[in-house]
């Protein structure tokens, strides 16, 4: 990328023709400036004031605000003659986003240059360093994420149910780490398949003493086996419910 691709600009500016004395509005200083000169940049602009202040400078207005909101940083300093700190400052008060037009040009011209890929592959290369991402599962393995990162999450999440495929994955990892004792269930300690038999073959209140349980759970794991829960139905007979229910 040459010196010009820098700091080619995407639009057509022009100084404009304003007369000493001449009111503008500043989109920069949210106010009424009197015009009191020009700049001495590539495109000379307009040098504002405001009543009873001697400080002065360009009047971010017209072509100027357009190229704040479409030009990249370094292109604005170097047509108007000014610094890459005013510039930002112009930027954050007219609320132009971080990648507007110009600067995305840039980014994708310094994408083809030499020097970035070769920087990018050697990033892509420690980042699959088995040493270095051990010791970043060492590092955040254990720690819970911050309220709003769970939060976002929870948002993020909120009406978007996983497809069947990737649940029943899901399932199966699960029941994996649960055999290995990897695993707590939210519930607490996983049912095992001897206390499911036990819950297939005995009466609530007897499963619920040999297991050591709550009857109420119990009665949850008769329904989640497909079985009758076994309580009182008011002479109605229970039905079975199936085991997705």
């Amino acid at each position: 990328m040459t010196d010009h691709d820098r700091i080619r600009l995407l639009g057509t500016y022009r100084t404009p023709r304003i007369r000493i004395g001449t009111v503008l509005t500043c989109e920069f200083r949210d106010c009424d400036v009197i015009v009191v000169g020009y700049t001495e940049g590539r495109i000379p602009w307009p040098l504002g004031r405001r009543r009873g202040s001697p400080a002065r400078g360009p009047v971010v207005y017209d072509g100027l605000a357009a190229a704040l909101r479409r030009e990249s940083n370094i292109a604005v300093c170097y047509w108007w003659g000014v610094t890459p700190c005013v510039v930002s400052h112009w930027r954050r008060a007219l609320g132009v986003v971080q990648t507007n037009c110009g600067t995305l040009r840039l980014r994708k011209l310094y994408a083809r240059e030499e020097w970035f890929v070769a920087a990018r592959a050697r990033g892509q290369a420690k980042s699959g360093d088995p040493e270095r991402r051990r010791k970043l599962s060492k590092a955040f393995k254990g720690r819970r994420p911050p309220k709003h990162v769970i939060e976002a999450m929870r948002r993020g999440r909120t009406g978007k149910p996983h497809p069947p495929e990737v649940r029943a994955k899901i399932s199966a990892i699960r029941r994996a780490a649960i055999a290995r004792g990897e695993f707590k269930p939210p519930g607490g300690r996983a049912w095992t398949a001897t206390e499911d038999e036990l819950v297939r073959t005995l009466p609530a209140l007897a499963a619920a003493r040999r297991t050591k349980r709550s009857l109420n759970a119990v009665y949850m794991r008769r329904i989640r086996l497909g079985l009758p829960d076994g309580r009182a139905t008011n002479g109605r007979k229970p039905k079975a419910r199936s085991p997705g229910a």
